[in-house]
Order: C-alpha cells, then sequence, then structure tokens
C-alpha cells in the first residue's frame, strides 16, 4: 500500500497544518493509502508515529525516512508547507517505480537541484540515510560552504550518480513564488510555499485556508 509522509516537529508549524494536509490528500488521492505524520506531538484525527527514525535536527530529519525498515515500498512525503490543489494520482502512479523522483529545484534553475518538499520513491533506496554523515546535520543552517539542507545532499547524491534521480513534470508541482502569484497554473496538483510566505499569510482564490 502507499504511504503518505510528512513531518512535523518543533513549533514551527501547529497541528492544524498536519489536519489539513490530511484532508486534501483524502480528497485528492483516490488511491488506497495510509497517511502518516512523524511528529512529537498528539494530533487529533491524524495518525502519528511518537519516535522519529532519526534524532537529526529540522529538515534533516527527512532523510530518515530513506532509512532501511521505516518507509514502505511505495511512499509519498509531502511537506507541511504545501497546497494540494489536484488529483495526487498521476503524480504517484507515474513515478511509482522511480529510485527517487521529486521536482527541480527552482532556486537552482538548470543547475539539476532536487527539491524535496514533494517526493515519491520506492522502498529499495536507502542511499539518502545510508551515505548521510549526521555531523552535517548542522542546525540552524550556516552559509558556510557546507550543505544548507537534505535536499542539497540529494543534489550530491544524484549529481555523484550515487542515486538515481527523476524529476517530475514540471507543470505537476508548482513554486508559489515563482509560478503562482498570478493564479493557479493548469494541471498543477501541488503547490510548494517554500520559504516565505507560508499558505496561512496569502489569500488566494484557488485555495482558502
Amino acid at each position: 500500500m502507499l504511504t503518505v509522509w510528512t513531518m512535523c516537529t518543533g513549533s514551527a508549524y501547529d497541528p492544524y497544518y498536519v489536519q489539513r494536509l490530511k484532508r486534501e490528500v483524502d480528497k485528492w488521492l483516490t488511491i488506497p493509502h495510509q497517511f502518516v505524520c512523524i511528529t512529537e506531538h498528539d494530533i487529533p484525527y491524524v495518525p502519528v508515529t511518537m519516535l522519529p527514525p532519526t534524532n537529526w535536527p529540522g529538515w534533516w530529519g527527512k532523510l530518515g525516512l530513506f532509512k532501511p525498515g521505516v518507509a514502505s515500498d511505495w511512499n509519498l512525503f509531502l511537506d507541511l508547507d504545501v497546497v494540494v490543489t489536484g488529483s495526487l494520482d498521476e503524480l504517484v502512479l507515474r513515478y511509482r517505480e522511480c529510485e527517487l523522483a521529486c521536482p527541480a529545484n527552482w532556486a537552482q534553475s538548470g543547475h539539476g537541484g532536487c527539491q524535496s518538499s514533494v517526493m515519491v520513491w520506492n522502498g529499495k533506496c536507502h542511499a539518502p540515510y545510508e551515505m548521510f554523515n549526521p555531523e552535517d546535520a548542522r542546525w540552524p543552517p550556516v552559509n558556510d560552504g557546507g550543505l544548507w539542507g537534505d535536499q542539497e545532499f540529494i543534489t550530491l547524491l544524484k549529481n555523484t550518480r550515487q542515486i538515481n534521480v527523476t524529476h517530475t513534470e514540471p507543470e505537476m508541482v508548482r513554486s508559489y513564488k515563482y509560478h503562482c502569484r498570478d493564479g493557479l497554473p493548469e494541471n498543477c496538483r501541488v503547490v510548494v510555499f517554500h520559504g516565505k510566505p507560508d499558505p496561512h499569510e496569502v489569500e488566494e482564490s484557488w485555495f482558502q485556508w
């Protein structure tokens, strides 16, 4: 069965973000699935696992999903600061057999960067966990020439051919900053609110917070 993952650690996002994301997934994903939130919080109406797969801080914890024995054979990860705007069925079916599929990073256009806000992967993908050195999980992140976050590490694995990353079709996953200021693009399934603003900070005709 498909497992849909999200992560809510610390206090950056309140439980409503998790509940809202689950409702969106239930609305837009007709394929049988289970929704699981990795969190230390008790979130009503949401299945949670209280023990994260690693104790790596911040967004580095997402790499723990690739630890052997954690993920299912078929997985979808969604950051909390995304808004689902269309059917997820084609997204997960098209990339089901990929080792790892994710959007190209819009902020690094043309440089092959990976955006880890939306990921589809199979249960055999373990390199992001097995090849990561926990000493690199600095938090808060710093601009000192080292890795800023998990998606830079995934990009490094891709560029050194240690993992096979497939970029999702551009129209399926869009950036709010770069693609949605003049309305929701056609065929968009997920809008990513990377950085600022967060979804609750904007008013748009195509979704209601």
